[in-house]
């Protein structure tokens, strides 16, 4: 049975599920810039006496707007996309747009930029983590995806990163009725996976993904910390911490 090891710890496992933005790619990359252009584009859509601010809307979903730095606490590392629309639209709805209006002008911009945003250029890997996921595949290990975006996204970020046949599952915030942290998607990947939660193990760059996979009875949550300015304190239910992905070994051991 295949084993992962990592900081003296040794866990005999037969899954792996992975959230997707900070875990699998580099957040600041894709999000940070899908934002920028987020507000852009609904600017485009506005008579100026509405536009919007880009540093006024910074704080609100949790970018610090002299350093450009994410909170990892905040709603656009933890959120859905549909919090974010509500975020905006509740924004819209400040500088003077009725309501109904403003929801259906954020909902419209989040979908244009799914076919208009620069995703190759955005959507870069976590260091270690190609080599990770091939030693992985290779123990026989089963690995998904649990992600707060929608799936349709990623799918396309999966694709652009090379990994889309190395997923058995991939389920976004938009296949459960419940995201995290509650267990829904965590038992519904081990559903899929054929696998029991009590042999898999969960990654994750937020204290949402280790309390779904407390939750869920997973049999322990690892937290990655990848970006420079994170030392990793608000990972409080995570099992152990690590920076990348050249923290953790793969063996399958000889009988």
């Amino acid at each position: 049975m295949p084993q992962l090891t990592l900081h003296g710890a040794t866990y005999d496992i037969d899954a792996i599920l992975f959230d997707k933005d900070g875990t699998l790619l580099n957040f600041g990359d894709l999000w940070i810039g899908w934002f920028d252009q987020l507000v852009t584009t609904l600017n485009q859509s506005l008579p100026e006496a509405h536009a919007l601010s880009h540093q006024a809307l910074y704080p609100r979903v949790g970018i610090d707007p002299e350093q450009r730095l994410w909170d990892p606490t905040g709603p656009l590392t933890i959120g859905s996309l549909d919090d974010i629309a509500t975020i905006v639209s509740l924004s819209l709805f400040e500088a003077g747009v009725a309501w109904n209006d403003a929801t259906q002008l954020s909902h419209d911009a989040i979908a244009r930029l799914a076919d208009t945003l620069d995703w190759p250029n955005c959507v870069t890997p976590v260091k270690g983590l190609m080599n990770f996921v091939a030693q992985a595949r290779q123990a026989g290990i089963a690995l998904a995806v649990v992600t707060s975006d929608d799936a349709h996204n990623a799918h396309l970020h999966l694709k652009l990163l090379s990994l889309a046949d190395a997923f058995s599952a991939v389920l976004g915030h938009d296949q459960v009725s419940r995201g995290k942290p509650y267990p829904e998607m965590a038992l519904l990947a081990c559903e899929q996976l054929g696998t029991a939660p009590q042999r898999t193990l969960i990654i994750g760059d937020s204290n949402g993904d280790m309390a779904m996979g407390q939750a869920a009875g997973l049999l322990g949550g690892i937290g990655i910390c990848a970006a420079p300015h994170l030392d990793g304190s608000h990972l409080t239910h995570a099992d152990h911490v690590i920076r990348d992905y050249d923290e953790l070994t793969i063996a399958r051991p000889h009988h």
